[in-house]
């Protein structure tokens, strides 16, 4: 999008703004730029940025805390099926679902929109009102 501002911007710029010593060295160097533009195609430039992009976000997509895993570890490691067990074991999956939702409020726009601060979090009941 801002190649299609610069290049007539340069190009107007070249033809009335320029003294004419002015518009010989843009000419000369227009033309050196035009030699070494052959020797790195465009489309290996574009390949290796397309390769960069999609290459971050998908570092930030497999980054992504997943509570499944944990909460497989907290239920084989809090023992016990007495009440107190229980309610510790949902206690630790509540914070860590509250957690999760920390982390995708930071990261996605779409649960920001629907979470925009701490009180429609209370508001859900995901949290309590004492969250300090």
């Amino acid at each position: 999008m801002s190649y299609c501002w610069v290049l007539p911007l340069c190009l107007l710029s070249s033809r009335f703004v320029l003294s004419d010593n002015q518009k010989r060295l843009f000419e000369k160097l227009s033309m050196y730029c035009d030699k070494y533009a052959e020797q790195i195609p465009v489309t290996f430039v574009l390949g290796f940025y397309v390769t960069l992009v999609v290459n971050r976000w998908w570092n930030q997509f497999v980054n992504l805390p997943w509570p499944d895993r944990l909460m497989f570890h907290i239920s084989s490691c809090v023992q016990g099926k007495d009440e107190y067990g229980r309610l510790l074991r949902r206690t630790m999956v509540r914070y860590v679902n509250l957690t999760s939702l920390l982390i995708f409020r930071s990261v996605s726009t779409a649960v920001c929109k629907r979470f925009p601060t701490m009180d429609h979090v209370v508001e859900a009941g995901v949290c309590s009102a004492k969250f300090d």
